[in-house]
């Protein structure tokens, strides 16, 4: 027998398996197919007509697990394998609403399960409390899913375990440095943060402030935030005698070994093979490529990128082997829908570094 011809049962739970997928597809009248990826709690990859469609759930914000700004967030794991568990692999029927995708090209679907189980998914995560309400744009099931989120809520579920505080004590625990807050003379604050901070704030400006370096802390790398910090106003904190600097002092970008780039400045390079250094912070499988980042916007700074077709050459578990590793690497930077991306096909490539 040839490797990769399926024969006997195989066949046959092959053919009961595309049967399905017609009756299925024909009975409901509406777009189905098999979801192939769970992305997050509130994205999936669903093959519809032999093509791989993203699929943003209507209504529902998942918590991420590879946020642009802030990272991973606070159950996102859990609610990806929440939503693993009851479609991946299934499938699912397709309902749009009032606008058939968003600004990033995904489909905006209600999504169901087969008959006779037929839940729907958007409200399943929120009976959870695997994903909150998500009501920035309008939506047809906008009071239902509401309703499903107020018992989750009251039922101290998911993201709502004791009234918020796991979530609290998560982030307090570390996970994002705090800004903090000191009252000063002539009825004005301090705003300090990751060793800078600002005098004179004024109490009406507070908020403003505070929302302003965890957006910019969270989407700009070390060397970026306090360049904008210094424009901003902030000075650095001198830890030897704890007095803030009157003189904004240049913040210098971390080089590159051997005359290379600094990752941050990797964008400004599209189409030059260059070597960056620095620390990968975060690691994303998909389908058919393996994500390494140096900063959890990857929107904005560079991914390595590992296909998966070449992934037999690389380290047998190469998330383990780079994540939280410091790595130089080598190739040409190129942009993927703006975003900067350094494909390595040759682990000679990527090094480690002590």
């Amino acid at each position: 027998m040839r490797r990769g011809i399926p024969h006997g049962k195989g066949v046959a739970s092959l053919a009961v398996f595309f049967l399905l997928l017609a009756a299925f597809a024909t009975a409901a009248g509406a777009e189905t197919g098999v979801v192939e990826e769970v992305v997050d709690g509130d994205t999936l990859v669903v093959r519809v007509n032999g093509e791989a469609a993203t699929v943003r759930l209507i209504g529902i914000d998942a918590p991420e697990r590879s946020h642009p700004a802030l990272g991973k967030e606070f159950l996102s794991d859990e609610s990806a394998a929440f939503l693993s568990s009851l479609c991946l692999g299934k499938i699912v029927r397709m309902e749009a609403d009032a606008e058939e995708t968003d600004r990033y090209d995904r489909l905006l679907r209600y999504v169901f399960l087969p008959d006779p189980d037929g839940r729907l998914l958007n409200r399943e995560m929120l009976r959870a409390g695997m994903a909150r309400s998500y009501v920035r744009f309008p939506f047809s099931r906008r009071d239902e899913f509401a309703a499903a989120e107020g018992l989750a809520r009251k039922g101290g579920k998911g993201v709502w375990k004791d009234g918020g505080m796991a979530e609290a004590r998560w982030l307090a625990s570390g996970r994002t440095p705090p800004v903090q807050v000191y009252p000063s003379g002539g009825r004005a604050y301090t705003v300090a943060y990751a060793g800078m901070a600002k005098p004179g704030v004024e109490r009406g400006n507070l908020p403003r402030e505070i929302e302003w370096v965890l957006r910019q802390k969270a989407e700009s790398s070390d060397a970026e935030f306090a360049r904008k910090a210094l424009d901003r106003g902030y000075r650095r904190i001198e830890t030897s005698g704890g007095d803030v600097e009157t003189k904004p002092r240049a913040a210098a970008a971390s080089p590159a070994g051997g005359g290379g780039v600094p990752w941050e400045e990797a964008h400004r390079h599209a189409g030059e093979e260059i070597a960056v250094e620095g620390t990968i912070v975060r690691t994303h499988r998909a389908a058919k490529v393996l994500y390494l980042n140096f900063h959890p916007n990857w929107k904005r700074y560079l991914s390595l990128v590992i296909l998966a077709s070449d992934l037999h050459r690389f380290p047998q578990d190469p998330e383990k082997a780079y994540k939280g590793k410091k790595v130089r690497a080598r190739g040409e930077v190129q942009l993927y829908k703006d975003r900067p991306e350094m494909v390595i096909r040759d682990p000679a490539d990527i090094t480690v570094l002590p």
